[in-house]
């Protein structure tokens, strides 16, 4: 059986942004929790948004604030509804500042699940082993 080339990681990291999934396998390691050296793998995985589940984020209208009849008007007519600019009670997401970590969310497209994952720790994509 002969086996596929190794793949740079620039070029894995290019695979995982591309809108194909694609397979993956990494080693997992946690520091604050002192665990690592297992194995994790994704069938089929493209680099996510960190967004754990777009349903969670959608809440009803508050008073003063357009209706879903008023949101569906707007999308059948083409138009994008624009948020008011008011403050809002829920809290702003924190920056995970992927570039500085070295780290990627990846999204199992098989089940939605989101898994951050340290970059340097990836050992194949797509069946090709990755060269650091």
């Amino acid at each position: 059986m002969a086996t596929l080339p190794l793949i740079r990681l620039k070029d894995a990291l290019d695979l995982l942004d591309g809108p194909a999934p694609v397979a993956v396998q990494w080693v997992k390691f946690d520091r604050r929790r002192g665990t690592g050296g297992n194995f994790g793998r994704l069938k089929a995985a493209r680099i996510g948004t960190g967004k754990r589940q777009a349903a969670g984020l959608l809440r009803a209208p508050r008073d003063g604030e357009e209706s879903e009849a008023d949101r569906a008007a707007c999308t059948a007519d083409g138009l994008v509804p624009v948020p008011t600019g008011e403050k809002s009670d829920e809290p702003t997401p924190k920056n995970p500042a992927h570039w500085r970590n070295a780290t990627r969310n990846l999204v199992d497209t098989q089940t939605g699940s989101l898994v951050k994952i340290h970059i340097y720790l990836l050992t194949h994509v797509a069946g090709r082993k990755v060269l650091v």
